[in-house]
């Protein structure tokens, strides 16, 4: 894996290096996540193309692999649709193996192409909150319904649909200029996303279902895990910027003629985040280094939990950073502004810690029950 992260991430990094710069990094979070040079650029380097099958133009990694990618991606504050360009194409491919390349196939290949822009409508970003931002329905062949939160909804081209037939878990692939479909554009107080709502009254057609019944529900697990490892990821390269940059402060900063991280109570502060930091660190890459051997079910749980603990450190390191850096933290030029902010958005997408400990608490107590035949 060591030798793998090395040959992917070292091209990734020198580009980032070379051509991403403190002020094309500002201009794309004040554009919540915009810049269509960087999508064109990241299409040619082959970003979208890393999970997808060799058979369709891809490198045929596994999800486990993106994991250090993700982390660059947080600690260089490099937002858009990555996650969704990069993770689900690849991973949608293996659902329609035995589809017609001229349908799905051709589609989701394309969306590895850079050639069109993919977004998720999904209910499960949330448990805690699916009242207030809708619900997806199939009844009698019909998709109906709507979701307030979809990330770059405005911007795509193919929709990936989560949706329930009744008790029955489906997953499809639309078009957004279909007739039905309708995207609003909403506000965002996430620097690294536009939002907007979507809303459905569609007839499915069979080329537009991926899957549904057990192979949906399995396919929707596989997805909602690799979400969570792939944001927890982002939240870890997030969290070591931030104490980084914490550090470095409190080492320049002088106050009473030395510098502040000589006074003992900056260095608790300091200390406790680097511990919180190191851990989720060392847990991020355990996860990574599992995954490829662990069930659908062992992985939904290693993600929920990798989710909670990068949700929460990454939250207090933020936190901690600006109490280490004084008001000067507060200043809307100052990065560590928006690496908070982004912090604060992504600590909530697909679960916060007390949500997915809620989530982790069921599966436990559920899994326990069955083992002593209750």
């Amino acid at each position: 894996m060591a030798e793998v992260d090395s040959e992917l991430l070292e091209p990734i990094r020198q580009f980032l290096n070379r051509g991403f710069g403190a002020e094309r990094r500002l201009a794309m979070l004040e554009a919540n996540g915009d810049d269509s040079k960087l999508w064109d650029e990241a299409a040619q380097q082959g970003w979208f193309a890393l999970l997808a099958p060799e058979d369709d133009g891809g490198l045929g990694m596994h999800p486990a692999e993106l994991v250090p990618v993700f982390r660059l991606f947080g600690e260089r504050l490099l937002a858009g649709p990555m996650l969704e360009q990069m993770l689900f194409p690849g991973l949608l491919l293996g659902a329609v193996s035995g589809q017609s390349r001229d349908g799905i196939g051709s589609r989701l290949q394309a969306a590895v192409a850079g050639e069109s822009r993919i977004a998720v409508v999904d209910p499960g970003i949330t448990t805690h909150f699916q009242q207030t931002i809708g619900s997806l329905d199939v009844g009698s062949g019909r998709l109906t319904g709507s979701l307030e939160l979809v990330r770059f909804g405005a911007e795509a081209d193919e929709i990936v649909v989560v949706a329930r037939d009744g008790a029955e878990p489906v997953v499809a692939l639309l078009a957004v200029d279909q007739p039905g479909v309708t995207v609003t554009p909403r506000p965002s107080a996430d620097p690294g996303a536009r939002f907007a709502r979507v809303g459905f009254d569609v007839a499915l057609q069979d080329g537009d279902v991926l899957a549904r019944g057990r192979v949906g529900a399995e396919l929707v697990s596989l997805l909602h895990a690799w979400t969570r490892v792939l944001v927890a990821a982002e939240l870890t390269g997030i969290a070591r910027h931030l104490l980084d940059l914490a550090l470095d402060y409190i080492q320049q900063r002088q106050q009473f003629g030395r510098a502040i991280a000589s006074f003992q109570a900056v260095r608790h502060i300091a200390a406790s985040a680097a511990q919180r930091v190191i851990l989720l660190e060392n847990f991020c890459e355990a996860v990574a280094a599992d995954a490829p051997s662990l069930s659908i079910d062992e992985l939904e749980m290693a993600a929920m939990t990798l989710k909670a603990n990068a949700a929460e450190s990454a939250r207090s390191a933020a936190e901690d950073a600006l109490q280490l850096h004084g008001g000067i933290g507060f200043t809307y030029e100052y990065e560590l502004h928006w690496y908070y902010k982004r912090a604060l958005a992504l600590r909530t997408w697909y679960g916060d810690e007390r949500e997915l400990a809620v989530a982790i608490g069921r599966r436990m107590l559920s899994s326990s029950g069955a083992s002593a035949g209750v």
